[in-house]
């Protein structure tokens, strides 16, 4: 996408400079000498900017890729792996999940009508339809 950004200025301004200076002199309709000048300090500018744009965009993506990948790798050898918890010690009820068998936490909130999210797996059951 960055060539594209590149490409437009650097075709505008080779295009300006090629019309006014490809034009053979002493014909109708020819610019004169003061605007292919003109034109040309005008047309430059678009050169130049088409020019940094290709060299920075065709250094700078094979360098971020290549960044990309030593960061990905730093941040993999960095991660730090915390295997699961265990699951909690059983409340004075014995509730247990019937998703993953982990007790009911000590914390855990239950609902007037007995509904009780796990906190080790996250699934909602209800204590008096387990029991």
């Amino acid at each position: 996408m960055l060539k594209l950004f590149a490409i437009v200025p650097l075709g505008i301004g080779l295009s300006v400079i090629g019309f006014l200076w490809f034009t053979p002199f002493d014909q109708f309709g020819s610019p004169p000498l003061f605007f292919r000048v003109f034109g040309t300090f005008v047309a430059l500018p678009f050169v130049f900017i088409g020019v940094a744009g290709l060299r920075a965009s065709s250094l700078s993506s094979h360098e971020q890729l290549i960044q990309r990948a030593r960061d990905m790798a730093e941040s993999l050898s960095q991660a730090d792996i915390v295997p699961p918890s265990p699951p909690q010690a059983t409340s004075s009820a014995g509730y247990v999940c019937p998703s993953c068998n982990a007790p009911i936490g000590t914390g855990d909130d239950v609902s007037p009508h007995g509904d009780v999210k796990c906190s080790h797996c996250g699934r909602w059951f209800n204590v008096h339809s387990a029991s």
